[in-house]
């Protein structure tokens, strides 16, 4: 049995209608100078926490931007400890099991779409729905890393000072206190619609590659409106992933960006719109601009 990782692929699973300020600043654009008076700049990127080849190269852009800055801050950065806590935390330790948890019909549609990453029925059966949820997985096939892993894995290469936003207890706490209905109706809705959701994935992706955050948030829009019934669900999911991590982010990265010339890497669905970090920051008197 393969243990992977169990780290959050949020981008995907959290966005959730978000209405944005008529004439938001912050639409379009990946790469954003961050700058203050006295201050280095520094800047932050958007990433998607998604394998795939067209992720191969860093743009020009960023790819310039990340060699001359002089530390990277991610999202979170995993240690071994961190992988074994994040698995043990997506695991009932109780007498529960998943099979009960959602029915048997969802339980054998969750081992099928799980089977291609090497878990066992009866390790399956002892995950908790979000367990699940973070590690449903698109067509097989699709190759490459994360963006996130490899700028960490450049950074290490360079020995380049790193912190991470968020520990692991935190990462663990944003899905281990969601309400279990609510991990329920979400798990046995994506089931059902694997591949509606491998559809709006790849547009996802598009989307990102065309740097239109706007667009992102418009295909889940329109994504949710099609399925009212989980909409209260995604909008809690919204709230605890996204908008109140973008609070926390945009006041923590602000210890790295008082140092000047780092590099801040996130998921690119907290750049949007007047409630993510970048008018956030503009806030407590930092100017953006965008680059890319």
């Amino acid at each position: 049995m393969r243990r992977r990782a169990f780290l959050a692929a949020m981008a995907l699973l959290a966005a959730a209608p978000v209405r944005a300020a008529a004439r938001s600043r912050f639409t379009r654009g990946l790469l954003w100078r961050v700058a203050k008076e006295g201050i280095a700049p520094s800047h932050v990127f958007g990433t998607i926490h998604v394998p795939d080849p067209r992720l191969s190269e860093l743009p020009g852009p960023v790819r310039e931007a990340f060699d001359r800055s002089g530390s990277l801050m991610l999202e979170f950065v995993p240690d071994a400890y961190a992988k074994e806590r994040f698995l043990e935390a997506a695991m009932f330790l109780d007498r529960r099991t998943l099979e009960e948890t959602i029915g048997s019909e969802d339980f054998e549609r969750a081992l099928e779409q799980l089977r291609p990453i090497g878990l066992s029925r009866e390790f399956v059966n002892k995950l908790k729905p979000w367990g699940v949820l973070l590690n449903l997985r698109g067509p097989e096939g699709v190759q490459g890393s994360p963006l996130d892993a490899r700028l960490l894995d450049e950074a290490a290469a360079r020995r380049m000072p790193l912190a991470q936003i968020e520990g692991v207890e935190e990462q663990i706490f944003t899905f281990d206190e969601f309400p279990m209905e609510s991990q329920v109706a979400l798990l046995k809705h994506s089931l059902a619609v694997r591949d509606e959701l491998i559809a709006l994935a790849e547009r996802t992706l598009q989307a990102y590659l065309a740097r239109d955050l706007a667009a992102i948030w418009r295909l889940r829009e329109r994504f949710i409106g099609r399925h009212p019934r989980v909409a209260a669900h995604q909008a809690v999911m919204t709230k605890r992933v996204v908008l109140d991590r973008s609070v926390v982010m945009a006041f923590r990265m602000q210890r790295q960006l008082r140092r000047g010339a780092a590099f801040v890497a996130l998921g690119a669905l907290h750049l949007y719109g007047e409630r993510g970090v970048l008018a956030l920051l503009g806030q407590d008197g930092y100017r953006t601009r965008r680059i890319y």
